[in-house]
């Protein structure tokens, strides 16, 4: 068992690639989910159907990681560098993916880019057949205005990829970062 990642956890993933491969995964346990999900919710400006990281001021990127660390999800990031982006998104899911099984995750939630899709079930399901138990662990893409809970992950991955001050700023919320280059 992986102790970083709640036994039937939830996971939330999104990633960012502009300097280096980053994918984020925002764990919860089971029984939190609903109330992290309102929290969560609750982030969002009046008129927004969802929070993007890229697109905020930087007063609502301070309000928005306050309230997700008051959540309590917490997210491992998987990095590549120096690498096409689908190898690297590749190393980075199928490491996840041996955590996850691993820690007896239940639900994996990918924000949805059509593009990726396809690519991404056949990972998943190709990867997921080496393990016994793998099958436990149901996995789905959705659009992130959607699950809010996708919003956390993509603020971590813009606060790594960003750097700096950003990086210091979603530390309560990284509990591992993982670096997935060969």
């Amino acid at each position: 068992m992986n102790p970083l990642i709640p036994s039937g956890a939830q996971v939330f993933v999104d990633e960012s690639k502009s300097k280096a491969y980053y994918v984020a995964a925002s764990a919860i346990a089971p029984a939190d989910v609903t109330t992290a999900r309102k929290s969560i919710a609750a982030l969002c400006r009046p008129g927004q159907r969802r929070v993007h990281f890229k697109s905020e001021s930087d007063s609502s990127r301070n309000a928005f990681l306050t309230g997700a660390i008051a959540a309590g999800l917490q997210t491992r990031l998987y990095v590549a560098r120096n690498m096409a982006d689908k190898a690297a998104r590749t190393l980075c899911l199928e490491r996840l993916l041996d955590d996850l099984v691993m820690a007896g995750a239940r639900k994996l939630v990918l924000e949805s880019d059509e593009s990726l899709e396809q690519s991404d079930r056949r990972t998943i399901a190709q990867h997921l057949r080496q393990f016994d138990e793998g099958g436990e662990l149901r996995y789905m893409h959705c659009k992130s205005n959607e699950e809010p809970l996708l919003w956390v992950s993509d603020a971590v991955a813009w606060c790594h990829q960003r750097g700096g001050d950003w990086i210091r700023k979603a530390a309560p919320l990284v509990q591992e970062i993982i670096d997935c280059s060969r």
